[in-house]
């Protein structure tokens, strides 16, 4: 499992390096996605009834009009935004339940504690990056006014100052906090259990031998923890990420006035939840969930199995 083990023979520079490599992994086959999900995500009511698109033909028509490329916009900046998230996501997660297992605490409290572990990961890293976010999400709106980290970061300071680096702070803490926890517990839920069925062992051997199994049954059970990992976390915080996507180019102007017309912005976290609603019920805030399920699953499976195989590669050194 991800989170501290007693007998565990990693180091913490170790482990940092093990979360840098995942970051790097994630980003690089998940950028595509991210692009057509963002795009989607803000969209206007208006737009999207004069489409009607689905998410794949909305694929088709990037491609078509932008190449290949597009595909990639902001994605220097979105590689080191996901080497920073991961490798603090693991990193905070493993010292947290290293405090947490070595403490006084009754056990009957500790699944708990470690559950928030998992939520001060997430809360950690989403005031982490939260500028580099910010400056990602203008970059695939506009990549000619937003072009490199220096420049991009100097646009959006230009709108409102520092603030504008944490436009959507809030809904980010509200949604990467539970949403990481809940990653974490899932994927330690799942991961024991696929190995143990694997290995026809009881649980508790799987737990302590962990890093005795064989690469492939370490990468099996990883791949459909993670999968399962990325669709009830982000499924569960999911209008929290939409909003949080609105927010943070509430003060976005772009050169290109059709296109910033284009999008749905909102400034505070009640607006966006209401107007949610109001543009489609329940719907709406569930809007573009396919696409970001996809991707959320697809980004789990990459970010746990190559930090586990990481790990596991680190161990025979």
């Amino acid at each position: 499992m991800v989170g501290y083990q007693e007998n565990d023979t990693l180091t913490s520079n170790q482990k940092l390096i093990s979360g840098c490599v995942s970051g790097f992994m994630t980003r690089f086959i998940t950028q595509p996605l991210d692009v057509v999900k963002l795009r989607e995500q803000l969209k206007s009511p208006a737009v999207r009834a004069a489409d009607q698109k689905e998410w794949f033909k909305a694929t088709r028509k990037i491609f078509k009009n932008e190449g290949i490329t597009a595909f990639w916009q902001g994605h220097n900046v979105g590689q080191i935004h996901s080497m920073i998230s991961l490798t603090c996501q693991f990193f905070v997660y493993e010292v947290s339940t290293k405090a947490v297992a070595v403490s006084n605490v009754h056990n009957r409290y500790k699944p708990f504690l470690v559950f928030m572990c998992g939520v001060l990961a997430g809360g950690s890293t989403a005031l982490l990056v939260s500028p580099l976010e910010v400056i990602r999400v203008r970059q695939m709106l506009n990549k000619s006014q937003y072009k490199g980290i220096i420049n991009g970061a100097r646009e959006v300071y230009k709108t409102r100052g520092i603030l504008s680096f944490y436009e959507g702070v809030n809904a980010s803490l509200l949604q990467m906090g539970p949403s990481v926890g809940i990653g974490f517990a899932v994927f330690n839920f799942v991961q024991p259990l696929v190995l143990a069925r694997m290995h026809n062992c009881d649980r508790g051997h799987c737990k302590s031998g962990r890093h005795h199994y064989n690469p492939e049954h370490v990468l099996l059970a990883s791949t459909i923890a993670g999968s399962a990992s990325g669709f009830v976390s982000k499924s569960v915080t999911y209008p929290f990420d939409l909003a949080k996507r609105r927010m943070q180019i509430s003060s976005y102007r772009s050169v290109n006035q059709p296109v910033s017309k284009e999008l749905m912005k909102c400034t505070s976290l009640s607006d966006c939840l209401v107007n949610m609603y109001r543009e489609d019920g329940i719907r709406g805030m569930f809007r573009g969930w396919k696409i970001t399920i996809y991707k959320a699953q697809i980004t789990s499976i990459v970010s746990f199995t190559s930090y586990e195989l990481m790990c596991y590669s680190l161990r025979q050194i």
